[in-house]
């Protein structure tokens, strides 16, 4: 399926308007938190894992960073994604990732979104400058990937396993019993 750059706005319109019901917990709650993260990121435009998952089939017009520590994407990371630290400076940014970004849509998550939704409110003006095509977070980050049954990697192999950072943010998740965090 290839997505004509002008029908992503539209796409992007209905990936923010439309939440599939989940019935397991983890995911119900994440529903909840995304909310409040686009009340604070007003102007971050996001895509469902399904949306984003249609668009990776495209690699060669996207790119994909992880905003998250090394070791929790080190355990598990969405196929093609690149780690980016956090904390990284706009201008470090641009000088890493300024050509790349040209004529491509750029993809950021983290584990539920507020690291991605941060580092894509900071990166935005770099982006456009640089002629993305778009900055966009992952609605739910890796943990609604997860909760999703998408594919995850680690070195190249697929696991089932994720960082749920710590114990209060692993209730994001629904298959808990795959997930590692920082507090064991």
């Amino acid at each position: 399926m290839r997505l004509a750059v002008t029908f992503l706005p539209a796409l992007i319109v209905a990936a923010i308007g439309t939440a599939a019901p989940a019935a397991a917990t983890g995911q119900r709650a994440l529903h909840d938190l995304e909310a409040k993260l686009e009340r604070r990121y007003p102007t971050v435009r996001s895509l469902l894992p399904e949306h984003f998952d249609s668009l990776l089939r495209e690699r060669d017009r996207t790119v994909v960073l992880d905003v998250r520590d090394a070791g929790e994407y080190d355990v598990s990371h969405i196929p093609g994604a690149e780690r980016v630290d956090p904390s990284i400076s706009v201008a470090e940014f641009e000088s890493r990732y300024g050509a790349r970004m040209t004529g491509k849509i750029v993809v950021l998550y983290c584990s539920v979104g507020v690291r991605s939704s941060e580092l894509a409110r900071r990166i935005d003006a770099s982006a456009k400058k640089a002629h993305a095509l778009g900055v966009f977070n992952l609605r739910g980050g890796v943990f609604a990937w997860h909760n999703t049954g998408r594919r995850l990697e680690d070195a190249g192999r697929t696991t089932s396993k994720v960082h749920g950072y710590d114990s209060n943010w692993s209730r994001y998740l629904d298959f808990d019993n795959y997930a590692t965090t920082r507090d064991e």
